[in-house]
């Protein structure tokens, strides 16, 4: 008979299978995203196809992205999640539009810059101060895209001389080399 600690052990080890394979299942690339991704080859087109697809929630509301923690990077925010829940935060707006960028050649980037809560604040949500935004560069001109916003400006800002032109705090820009 097994004792308990090999009942314990291979409870874990049936969890921990359970949870990679559940894990490559999210980010796998199903032939419908990477369809529309390869399609979506320039940046008005994205920031088109975001506006009429997606449309902005919080992990508060049962999206933000899949519940990955977002507050100090976009890392483990699959580009996919948005697009099959149709909902997301900036996160996962960000992570989608890098990817069909770079998918189209662009050099982009996930971008965090400082973002005051706004004085609306709702009890029981959770207050940060960053925002995610896609940086991208076309045509030797710097340019934002952001879509992944509850209220305010969204869509296509620019274009910029350079980045330190952009009219923002930037926190951090995910993956750029200095």
């Amino acid at each position: 008979m097994y004792n308990q600690k090999t009942v314990k052990n291979l409870i874990r080890f049936f969890l921990l299978g359970i949870i990679l394979i559940s894990f490559g299942c999210a980010h796998h690339l199903s032939e419908e995203f990477k369809n529309a991704s390869l399609k979506l080859n320039k940046p008005q087109l994205i920031d088109e196809y975001q506006r009429q697809n997606f449309s902005y929630a919080t992990t508060r509301d049962g999206y933000g992205c899949g519940g990955v923690d977002i507050s100090h990077s976009t890392a483990g925010c699959s580009p996919t999640y948005i697009f099959h829940s149709k909902k997301g935060n900036c996160a996962a707006y960000t992570t989608f539009a890098v990817y069909c960028l770079r998918q189209a050649g662009y050099e982009a980037y996930p971008i965090k810059v400082y973002s005051k809560w706004p004085s609306w604040f709702v009890p029981g949500s959770y207050p940060r101060d960053y925002h995610y935004m896609a940086l991208y560069k076309d045509n030797n001109k710097w340019y934002v895209m952001d879509n992944g916003r509850g209220s305010g400006p969204r869509g296509i800002i620019g274009p910029f001389n350079s980045i330190e032109d952009l009219p923002y705090k930037i926190l951090n820009i995910e993956g750029k080399k200095k």
